[in-house]
């Protein structure tokens, strides 16, 4: 039995009875990639890895045919949040106001329905009619071919951006660079450095209850569910960290924590959507970084051979071409 499949099986548990019965029959060989878990109100269930996506029948066999799927009602969506949050779902009252869950493993569960709004700022969330249930899982050593550049010629760290589209591995890229930064990679002679990691939607160590499901490394300190713009500040105040490690920057705050912490002599490894450095120019708080040259390395991300494809990697000094994929 795969880790996949362990992983898919972990994941249904927290499901209803009726859904937890339908998911458990999917055959584990059809299961290797799958990404998400679909399931809305009154809709059919739907998995789905980076390439395509399934409906799911009352035998758990995957089909094309809309009109064979199992169609779960509000009464499982109800049933799946209490289970997964152990029937306290007030407890997690601040996670799912933010859309999201974490579960025991890293597992995160998307959630829409009616937002309560207060002051502009969304306070809670009720009639839940939809769960995005994301299978998270560790690759370790999927960063190798990336960390030799983004290692100096005296092997410090040099501040890197990972370009990426939704679903091409930036996350998982981040959490194994992370990790090798933090425990260092004895065949390159580079020792661990202290990482301070800053992990806005609970996404890259998921912490459950505090505590990372993901190994992100003996040197690494995580600031969980903490904007990025405040986090960065706050841990180079009271953690004396390195290295900075964080997720999806897309505004002013967020470039301006980063000159903060540049200018304090600490290192930033982050990320951002796009498609290429083209696309970035047109956002203003990354064009910033780029046209002051803030940034070592870009390392631009696909899923063209799977999640985690490395297109390219750009010298930010002189915005030159180091590594291309071979596309032949």
């Amino acid at each position: 039995m795969s880790v996949s499949h362990n992983r898919f099986t972990d994941v249904i548990r927290y499901t209803s009875k009726e859904l937890r019965e339908v998911l458990s029959k999917v055959p584990p060989e059809k299961i290797a990639d799958i990404e998400e878990i679909r399931i809305r109100a009154n809709k059919p269930v739907i998995i789905q890895n980076y390439r395509e996506d399934w409906f799911v029948d009352g035998r758990g066999c995957l089909t094309k045919n809309e009109k064979n799927a199992f169609v779960p009602g509000v009464d499982d969506i109800i049933k799946t949040l209490e289970i997964m949050s152990m029937n306290s779902i007030y407890v997690f009252q601040d996670d799912i106001r933010n859309g999201f869950i974490t579960l025991p493993g890293g597992h995160r569960v998307g959630i829409a329905g009616k937002t309560v709004i207060e002051n502009g700022k969304v306070i809670n969330m009720k009639n839940i009619s939809s769960l995005n249930i994301r299978i998270s899982r560790e690759v370790k050593g999927c960063s190798l071919k990336i960390i030799k550049y983004i290692l100096g010629k005296r092997n410090e760290p040099l501040n890197t951006l990972i370009i990426s589209p939704p679903q091409c591995g930036k996350t998982t890229m981040l959490r194994d660079i992370t990790r090798n930064l933090s425990n260092g990679i004895k065949e390159m002679g580079f020792s661990g450095v202290k990482v301070g990691l800053i992990d806005e939607r609970s996404e890259i160590a998921a912490c459950y209850n505090g505590i990372p499901q993901f190994d992100v490394g003996i040197r690494t300190d995580v600031l969980d569910s903490c904007p990025k713009s405040i986090g960065m500040i706050m841990m180079v105040r009271s953690m004396s960290p390195q290295v900075i490690v964080t997720d999806e920057i897309g505004n002013q705050g967020d470039r301006d924590s980063i000159v903060s912490i540049l200018n304090a002599g600490v290192k930033i490894i982050a990320s951002a959507h796009g498609f290429n450095i083209s696309e970035l120019k047109s956002r203003h708080e990354i064009l910033s970084l780029i046209e002051n040259r803030l940034l070592d390395r870009y390392v631009v991300l696909s899923n063209v051979n799977g999640p985690g494809t490395i297109e390219e990697i750009i010298d930010g000094s002189n915005m030159e071409i180091i590594y291309k994929r071979n596309r032949m």
